[in-house]
Protein backbone atom coordinates (compact mmCIF):
# COMPACT_ATOMS: atom_id res chain seq x y z
CA UNK A 1 0.00 0.00 0.00
CA UNK A 2 1.35 3.43 -0.93
CA UNK A 3 0.98 4.98 2.50
CA UNK A 4 2.99 2.25 4.14
CA UNK A 5 5.71 2.48 1.55
CA UNK A 6 5.94 6.21 2.07
CA UNK A 7 5.66 6.46 5.82
CA UNK A 8 7.36 3.38 7.17
CA UNK A 9 9.60 1.57 4.71
CA UNK A 10 12.53 3.99 4.85
CA UNK A 11 13.69 2.39 8.06
CA UNK A 12 17.34 3.31 7.92
CA UNK A 13 16.61 6.97 7.24
CA UNK A 14 14.05 7.20 9.99
CA UNK A 15 16.34 5.45 12.45
CA UNK A 16 19.06 7.96 11.67
CA UNK A 17 16.53 10.74 12.09
CA UNK A 18 15.34 9.60 15.49
CA UNK A 19 18.91 9.25 16.67
CA UNK A 20 19.43 12.84 15.57
CA UNK A 21 16.37 13.90 17.51
CA UNK A 22 18.05 12.85 20.73
CA UNK A 23 21.28 14.65 19.93
CA UNK A 24 20.08 17.77 18.14
CA UNK A 25 16.92 19.34 19.49
CA UNK A 26 17.50 22.98 18.70
CA UNK A 27 20.17 25.65 18.58
CA UNK A 28 23.47 24.76 20.18
CA UNK A 29 23.92 25.77 23.81
CA UNK A 30 24.80 29.42 23.96
CA UNK A 31 23.55 30.13 20.45
CA UNK A 32 21.00 32.85 19.85
CA UNK A 33 17.42 31.56 19.45
CA UNK A 34 16.01 31.81 15.96
CA UNK A 35 14.05 34.93 15.07
CA UNK A 36 10.94 34.54 12.93
CA UNK A 37 9.13 37.15 10.85
CA UNK A 38 5.59 37.31 9.46
CA UNK A 39 5.53 38.15 5.78
CA UNK A 40 2.71 39.56 3.66
CA UNK A 41 0.58 37.91 2.45
CA UNK A 42 0.60 35.60 5.47
CA UNK A 43 1.35 32.22 3.90
CA UNK A 44 2.04 28.66 5.05
CA UNK A 45 4.09 26.28 2.94
CA UNK A 46 3.46 22.55 3.24
CA UNK A 47 5.87 20.06 1.73
CA UNK A 48 3.90 16.82 1.36
CA UNK A 49 5.34 13.35 1.19
CA UNK A 50 2.71 12.36 -1.39
CA UNK A 51 -0.33 14.45 -2.26
CA UNK A 52 -2.27 11.37 -3.44
CA UNK A 53 -2.07 9.63 -0.06
CA UNK A 54 -5.31 9.94 2.00
CA UNK A 55 -3.27 10.31 5.19
CA UNK A 56 -1.50 13.44 3.99
CA UNK A 57 -4.72 14.78 2.52
CA UNK A 58 -6.01 14.67 6.09
CA UNK A 59 -3.04 16.79 7.12
CA UNK A 60 -3.94 19.35 4.46
CA UNK A 61 -7.54 19.54 5.72
CA UNK A 62 -6.33 20.24 9.24
CA UNK A 63 -3.86 22.89 8.08
CA UNK A 64 -6.48 24.60 5.91
CA UNK A 65 -9.06 24.75 8.69
CA UNK A 66 -6.68 26.00 11.39
CA UNK A 67 -4.83 28.61 9.31
CA UNK A 68 -8.08 30.60 9.05
CA UNK A 69 -8.04 31.03 12.83
CA UNK A 70 -4.80 33.02 12.68
CA UNK A 71 -5.42 35.01 9.51
CA UNK A 72 -3.21 33.08 7.12
CA UNK A 73 -4.53 33.86 3.67
CA UNK A 74 -2.65 31.36 1.55
CA UNK A 75 -1.44 27.75 1.62
CA UNK A 76 1.25 26.72 -0.85
CA UNK A 77 1.82 22.99 -1.19
CA UNK A 78 4.62 20.99 -2.76
CA UNK A 79 4.19 17.32 -3.66
CA UNK A 80 7.44 15.42 -3.15
CA UNK A 81 6.09 12.32 -4.92
CA UNK A 82 8.06 10.03 -2.59
CA UNK A 83 11.37 11.62 -3.57
CA UNK A 84 13.75 13.14 -1.03
CA UNK A 85 15.47 15.09 -3.80
CA UNK A 86 12.19 16.60 -4.99
CA UNK A 87 11.27 17.43 -1.42
CA UNK A 88 14.48 19.34 -0.77
CA UNK A 89 14.24 21.36 -3.97
CA UNK A 90 10.50 21.89 -3.54
CA UNK A 91 10.90 23.06 0.05
CA UNK A 92 13.54 25.58 -1.04
CA UNK A 93 11.09 26.82 -3.69
CA UNK A 94 8.44 27.34 -0.99
CA UNK A 95 10.95 29.26 1.13
CA UNK A 96 11.80 31.48 -1.84
CA UNK A 97 8.08 32.11 -2.44
CA UNK A 98 7.93 34.19 0.73
CA UNK A 99 6.13 31.86 3.13
CA UNK A 100 5.96 32.72 6.82
CA UNK A 101 6.02 29.12 8.11
CA UNK A 102 7.05 25.74 6.71
CA UNK A 103 5.39 22.44 7.60
CA UNK A 104 7.11 19.41 6.18
CA UNK A 105 6.20 15.71 6.27
CA UNK A 106 9.58 14.25 5.33
CA UNK A 107 10.22 11.44 2.92
CA UNK A 108 13.64 10.99 4.50
CA UNK A 109 14.11 12.82 7.83
CA UNK A 110 17.88 12.82 7.43
CA UNK A 111 17.43 15.18 4.46
CA UNK A 112 15.79 17.86 6.61
CA UNK A 113 18.97 19.61 7.75
CA UNK A 114 19.60 21.69 4.63
CA UNK A 115 15.95 22.74 4.43
CA UNK A 116 15.92 23.81 8.09
CA UNK A 117 19.04 25.91 7.64
CA UNK A 118 17.61 27.67 4.58
CA UNK A 119 14.31 28.33 6.35
CA UNK A 120 15.98 29.78 9.41
CA UNK A 121 18.09 32.11 7.25
CA UNK A 122 14.76 33.38 5.88
CA UNK A 123 13.37 33.67 9.45
CA UNK A 124 10.85 30.87 8.87
CA UNK A 125 9.96 28.29 11.56
CA UNK A 126 10.06 24.62 10.49
CA UNK A 127 7.43 22.24 11.86
CA UNK A 128 7.97 18.55 11.08
CA UNK A 129 4.73 16.67 10.53
CA UNK A 130 5.02 12.99 11.42
CA UNK A 131 7.45 10.29 10.15
CA UNK A 132 10.62 11.45 11.95
CA UNK A 133 12.53 14.62 12.79
CA UNK A 134 16.21 15.43 12.48
CA UNK A 135 18.44 18.47 12.76
CA UNK A 136 17.48 21.92 13.98
CA UNK A 137 13.69 21.68 13.64
CA UNK A 138 11.40 23.94 15.65
CA UNK A 139 8.58 21.51 16.35
CA UNK A 140 7.64 17.87 15.74
CA UNK A 141 4.06 16.52 15.55
CA UNK A 142 3.25 12.81 15.56
CA UNK A 143 0.79 10.28 16.90
CA UNK A 144 0.99 8.96 20.46
CA UNK A 145 2.15 5.56 19.26
CA UNK A 146 2.86 4.17 22.73
CA UNK A 147 -0.69 4.88 23.85
CA UNK A 148 -1.91 3.27 20.65
CA UNK A 149 -0.20 0.06 21.73
CA UNK A 150 -1.80 0.40 25.15
CA UNK A 151 -5.26 0.81 23.61
CA UNK A 152 -4.76 -2.32 21.51
CA UNK A 153 -3.69 -4.30 24.58
CA UNK A 154 -6.62 -3.05 26.65
CA UNK A 155 -9.03 -4.09 23.92
CA UNK A 156 -7.47 -7.57 23.80
CA UNK A 157 -7.72 -7.84 27.58
CA UNK A 158 -11.43 -7.12 27.50
CA UNK A 159 -12.04 -9.37 24.50
CA UNK A 160 -10.35 -12.33 26.22
CA UNK A 161 -11.64 -11.68 29.75
CA UNK A 162 -13.41 -14.68 31.22
CA UNK A 163 -11.60 -17.28 29.15
CA UNK A 164 -9.99 -20.04 31.20
CA UNK A 165 -6.24 -20.28 31.52
CA UNK A 166 -3.46 -18.07 30.27
CA UNK A 167 -4.33 -16.66 26.85
CA UNK A 168 -1.63 -16.52 24.20
CA UNK A 169 -1.26 -13.31 22.19
CA UNK A 170 1.12 -12.41 19.37
CA UNK A 171 2.52 -9.30 17.71
CA UNK A 172 3.14 -8.66 14.01
CA UNK A 173 5.56 -5.78 14.29
CA UNK A 174 7.09 -3.22 11.94
CA UNK A 175 10.71 -3.30 10.83
CA UNK A 176 12.86 -3.11 13.98
CA UNK A 177 14.61 0.08 12.83
CA UNK A 178 11.38 1.92 11.99
CA UNK A 179 10.97 4.80 14.44
CA UNK A 180 7.42 3.96 15.55
CA UNK A 181 8.06 0.22 15.96
CA UNK A 182 9.40 0.62 19.49
CA UNK A 183 6.55 2.63 21.02
CA UNK A 184 3.82 0.66 19.22
CA UNK A 185 5.34 -2.60 20.46
CA UNK A 186 6.20 -1.43 23.97
CA UNK A 187 2.79 0.10 24.60
CA UNK A 188 1.22 -3.26 23.80
CA UNK A 189 3.66 -5.71 25.38
CA UNK A 190 4.21 -3.71 28.56
CA UNK A 191 0.45 -3.45 29.11
CA UNK A 192 -0.04 -7.17 28.44
CA UNK A 193 2.79 -7.99 30.87
CA UNK A 194 0.74 -6.55 33.73
CA UNK A 195 -2.02 -9.10 33.15
CA UNK A 196 -1.18 -12.60 34.51
CA UNK A 197 -3.84 -14.11 32.25
CA UNK A 198 -2.11 -12.97 29.05
CA UNK A 199 1.22 -14.01 27.55
CA UNK A 200 3.01 -12.77 24.43
CA UNK A 201 4.19 -15.92 22.65
CA UNK A 202 5.46 -14.42 19.39
CA UNK A 203 6.69 -11.15 17.91
CA UNK A 204 7.41 -11.41 14.19
CA UNK A 205 8.07 -8.54 11.79
CA UNK A 206 5.62 -8.29 8.93
CA UNK A 207 7.91 -5.78 7.17
CA UNK A 208 5.03 -3.30 6.82
CA UNK A 209 3.43 -5.10 3.89
CA UNK A 210 0.33 -7.18 3.28
CA UNK A 211 2.46 -10.13 2.16
CA UNK A 212 4.67 -9.76 5.20
CA UNK A 213 1.66 -9.70 7.50
CA UNK A 214 0.29 -12.82 5.83
CA UNK A 215 3.54 -14.75 6.26
CA UNK A 216 4.02 -13.58 9.86
CA UNK A 217 0.48 -14.57 10.83
CA UNK A 218 0.87 -17.94 9.08
CA UNK A 219 4.00 -18.62 11.12
CA UNK A 220 2.28 -17.54 14.33
CA UNK A 221 -0.76 -19.75 13.73
CA UNK A 222 1.41 -22.76 12.83
CA UNK A 223 3.67 -22.44 15.88
CA UNK A 224 0.97 -21.33 18.30
CA UNK A 225 -2.34 -22.98 17.36
CA UNK A 226 -3.93 -21.75 20.59
CA UNK A 227 -3.10 -18.08 19.95
CA UNK A 228 -6.09 -16.02 21.06
CA UNK A 229 -5.18 -12.59 19.67
CA UNK A 230 -2.89 -11.05 17.06
CA UNK A 231 -1.93 -7.36 17.18
CA UNK A 232 -0.63 -5.94 13.89
CA UNK A 233 1.25 -2.65 14.01
CA UNK A 234 -0.12 -1.36 10.73
CA UNK A 235 -3.17 -2.06 8.62
CA UNK A 236 -1.54 -3.60 5.57
CA UNK A 237 -0.10 -6.28 7.82
CA UNK A 238 -3.51 -6.67 9.49
CA UNK A 239 -5.05 -7.27 6.06
CA UNK A 240 -2.43 -9.93 5.38
CA UNK A 241 -3.01 -11.51 8.79
CA UNK A 242 -6.75 -11.65 8.10
CA UNK A 243 -6.07 -13.63 4.93
CA UNK A 244 -3.87 -16.05 6.87
CA UNK A 245 -6.59 -16.51 9.51
CA UNK A 246 -9.20 -17.11 6.82
CA UNK A 247 -7.02 -19.66 5.03
CA UNK A 248 -6.34 -21.49 8.30
CA UNK A 249 -9.97 -22.62 8.35
CA UNK A 250 -12.31 -22.79 11.32
CA UNK A 251 -11.13 -19.40 12.61
CA UNK A 252 -12.72 -15.97 12.92
CA UNK A 253 -10.69 -12.71 13.12
CA UNK A 254 -13.27 -11.25 15.49
CA UNK A 255 -12.58 -13.81 18.22
CA UNK A 256 -10.34 -16.70 17.12
CA UNK A 257 -7.90 -15.08 17.14
CA UNK A 258 -8.97 -11.52 17.96
CA UNK A 259 -7.33 -9.38 15.22
CA UNK A 260 -6.34 -5.77 15.94
CA UNK A 261 -4.72 -3.34 13.48
CA UNK A 262 -3.12 0.11 13.66
CA UNK A 263 -3.42 3.27 11.53
CA UNK A 264 -7.07 3.77 10.58
CA UNK A 265 -6.38 3.09 6.90
CA UNK A 266 -9.27 2.55 4.47
CA UNK A 267 -8.30 -1.12 4.09
CA UNK A 268 -8.85 -1.65 7.82
CA UNK A 269 -12.15 0.20 7.89
CA UNK A 270 -13.39 -1.96 5.01
CA UNK A 271 -12.29 -5.12 6.81
CA UNK A 272 -14.17 -3.99 9.89
CA UNK A 273 -17.29 -3.26 7.86
CA UNK A 274 -17.05 -6.80 6.49
CA UNK A 275 -16.72 -8.33 9.97
CA UNK A 276 -13.07 -9.28 9.49
CA UNK A 277 -11.28 -6.98 11.96
CA UNK A 278 -12.07 -6.72 15.67
CA UNK A 279 -10.51 -3.29 16.32
CA UNK A 280 -8.12 -0.72 14.86
CA UNK A 281 -6.03 2.00 16.46
CA UNK A 282 -6.67 5.09 14.33
CA UNK A 283 -4.32 8.02 13.91
CA UNK A 284 -5.65 11.52 13.29
CA UNK A 285 -3.69 13.39 10.60
CA UNK A 286 -6.38 16.10 10.55
CA UNK A 287 -5.63 16.99 14.18
CA UNK A 288 -1.91 16.78 13.53
CA UNK A 289 -2.31 19.42 10.82
CA UNK A 290 -4.12 21.67 13.31
CA UNK A 291 -1.36 21.26 15.90
CA UNK A 292 1.33 22.01 13.30
CA UNK A 293 -0.33 25.35 12.50
CA UNK A 294 -0.68 26.16 16.20
CA UNK A 295 3.04 25.58 16.66
CA UNK A 296 3.98 27.74 13.69
CA UNK A 297 1.78 30.60 14.85
CA UNK A 298 3.21 30.52 18.36
CA UNK A 299 6.71 31.00 16.97
CA UNK A 300 5.59 33.82 14.68
CA UNK A 301 4.09 35.51 17.74
CA UNK A 302 7.41 35.19 19.57
CA UNK A 303 6.04 32.58 21.95
CA UNK A 304 7.05 29.05 22.88
CA UNK A 305 4.59 26.35 21.81
CA UNK A 306 3.22 23.90 24.37
CA UNK A 307 4.95 20.54 23.95
CA UNK A 308 4.09 17.16 25.42
CA UNK A 309 7.83 16.37 25.18
CA UNK A 310 9.70 19.70 25.58
CA UNK A 311 13.14 18.07 25.40
CA UNK A 312 12.44 17.01 21.82
CA UNK A 313 10.05 19.86 20.97
CA UNK A 314 7.36 17.28 20.27
CA UNK A 315 3.57 17.12 20.52
CA UNK A 316 2.07 13.64 20.65
CA UNK A 317 -1.41 13.75 19.14
CA UNK A 318 -3.93 11.31 20.66
CA UNK A 319 -5.00 8.19 18.80
CA UNK A 320 -8.30 6.35 19.24
CA UNK A 321 -9.58 2.81 19.18
CA UNK A 322 -12.15 2.10 16.47
CA UNK A 323 -14.43 -0.91 16.91
CA UNK A 324 -17.44 -2.14 14.94
CA UNK A 325 -19.60 -0.25 17.44
CA UNK A 326 -17.82 3.09 16.95
CA UNK A 327 -17.08 2.63 13.24
CA UNK A 328 -20.18 4.47 11.89
CA UNK A 329 -19.35 7.64 13.83
CA UNK A 330 -15.69 7.43 12.82
CA UNK A 331 -16.64 7.05 9.15
CA UNK A 332 -18.80 10.16 9.41
CA UNK A 333 -15.77 12.11 10.61
CA UNK A 334 -13.69 10.66 7.79
CA UNK A 335 -16.36 11.72 5.31
CA UNK A 336 -16.40 15.23 6.78
CA UNK A 337 -12.61 15.48 6.56
CA UNK A 338 -12.23 15.61 10.35
CA UNK A 339 -10.19 12.45 10.75
CA UNK A 340 -8.52 12.02 7.35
Amino acid sequence: MKRLQLREVHAAAVAMAMAAVVVVTGPARGAEPHQFVKKSPLTIGYSIQSAQDPYWQGYIHGIEDQMKKYGFTKLLTQDSQASAQKQVSGSLALINDGISALIISPHEPSALVATEAAAHRAKIPVIVGDVGAAGDYDGFVLSDNYHGGELAAQFVEKALAGRKGVQEVAVVSLNPTTSVNGPRTDGFTQTVAKNPNLKVVANISGHQTLEGGFKAAQAILAANPKVAAIYCENDSMAAGAEQAIEQAGGRNPLNNPVLVGFNGDPVALKLMQDGKLAADVAQNPYQQGIVAVDMAWAYLEGKQPSFTDPAHKTVNVPVELVTPQTLPEFLERVKAGKAY
